[in-house]
């Protein structure tokens, strides 16, 4: 069995804890993937915690959290790779807990920062700071930047002046075999953007804009859109009459009615909400751009139900709150993934964590009703429309349409001659 040290001199409040370990993990420079992780895990741990009527660290609860997974896995429930996985997040969890500090990674892959020597340390945060990008860019964009210097260090160059193209392209190359195509995608991205910000501030005198611009194809996965049936009965299985009730169910219309990202779910705030206009105003946490939505009057009855007849009275901004006491926040859009997974459970249907779901089946209703694409994109505030092109996927309809006969290369009956 696990075993962790007892800790029984401290008490530890679980207030904003969840938070500070969100913070830690960004600013130790964990991925946003693997933060995601990490805190699904945390949340999870105190949510048994807040189950038992606990709202500070218990050791019988730590106890209990670690022999269900080791029964578990005596029983072959779940693999000696997800159980290790588990252990390394959970004692990293219940170590900040008590000290405040982030345990290393063994897997040197995906690790926190690196030490650097003071002039690539200085480097790095020039770099960092000439970026305007959103705080889960700027966090990848320095876990990329440090791994890269940290990788030139340990191959004897001490200084930026004296890396070549050859080096650049001997660190992609390791990248490569340890990292996806998407993560690879973004380490070419962020390398591109470092070697421009050192050719325009004089630390180098070699363009690389052409060595890196060669293409990466990223993994694009299209994943077909819920049924509008399924939708109907997702959102009529939930019982309204219950406090937990009806916070889901306006979590639910949020996405699947105007399409919120769980990001901007988990941080809607009730200034956000324009009663009068009937708008909904919020600045997206992926792009940061400023989305104003229509309040319609299923979301607007919803919210109201939540707010006014089950919401805990709390002065914290954020709408949405755990049912349990201390009622915090739900904190991260994990949260709101395991609030659709609950809901898809009750109604019958296939269970998934991926509230995009109902976002995704937004965007391909509204094309498929003759929305073009880009007034697609600016309802749902995407910079990119690449990000809105994976609506015309799955609109099958339309793509009957585009399907091209067969005259001249009709398939033959039987089987072909060898």
């Amino acid at each position: 069995m696990l075993t962790i040290p007892l800790f029984s001199q401290q008490s530890i409040p679980l207030e904003g804890l969840l938070k500070r370990y969100e913070e830690r993990l960004a600013q130790a420079g964990y991925c946003i993937c693997y933060r995601y992780d990490m805190l699904h895990w945390a949340e999870n741990f105190i949510s048994l915690h807040l189950r038992n009527g606990y709202d500070y660290m218990n050791q019988d609860t730590i106890n209990q959290f670690i022999k269900k997974k080791d029964e578990q896995r005596y029983k072959g429930e779940i693999g000696q790779e997800h159980y290790r996985k588990w252990k390394r997040i959970i004692e990293r969890f219940i170590l900040f807990a008590y000290t405040g500090e982030i345990g290393m990674l063994p897997n040197a892959n995906i690790g926190p920062k690196q030490e650097l020597s003071s002039g690539y340390e200085k480097l790095c945060e020039k770099f960092l700071q000439s970026l305007s990008v959103q705080p889960n860019t700027w966090t990848d964009i320095r876990w990329v930047t440090r791994r890269y210097f940290s990788w030139l260090e340990e191959n004897g160059i001490g200084e930026i002046e004296k890396a070549e193209a050859i080096h650049v392209q001997k660190f992609l190359l390791k990248c490569s075999q340890h990292y996806s195509f998407n993560t690879m995608y973004d380490v070419q991205l962020y390398i591109k953007k470092l070697y421009r910000f050192l050719l325009e501030t004089g630390y180098t005198q070699t363009d690389l804009s052409t060595l890196l611009s060669f293409r990466v194809n990223r993994e694009q996965k299209i994943f077909p859109p819920i049924p509008k049936d399924d939708i109907a009965k997702l959102l009529e299985s939930i019982d309204r009459s219950t406090k937990a009730g009806k916070r889901n169910y306006a979590i639910m219309l949020l996405g699947a009615v105007l399409g919120l990202r769980a990001c901007d779910v988990v941080s809607l705030k009730r200034e956000d909400i324009d009663w009068v206009r009937g708008e909904i105003r919020v600045v997206q946490k992926k792009t940061s751009n400023p989305v104003i939505l229509p309040l319609t009057a299923d979301v607007a009855e919803a919210l109201m139900d939540y707010i006014l007849e089950a919401r805990p009275d709390s002065d914290v901004k954020q709408i949405f709150l755990s049912i349990n006491a201390p009622h915090l926040p739900l904190g991260t859009p994990i949260a709101i993934g395991n609030v659709y997974e609950s809901c898809c459970k009750k109604a019958g249907l296939h269970v998934s964590r991926r509230f995009h779901d109902l976002r995704r089946a937004l965007g391909t209703s509204m094309v498929s009703n003759g929305v073009s694409v880009m007034d697609v994109a600016q309802v749902f505030g995407d910079q990119r429309m690449e990000s809105t092109k994976p609506y015309l996927a799955a609109d099958m309809e339309h793509l009957k349409k585009c399907a091209l006969p067969l005259t001249g290369i009709e398939p033959k009956k039987g089987r072909p001659k060898k």
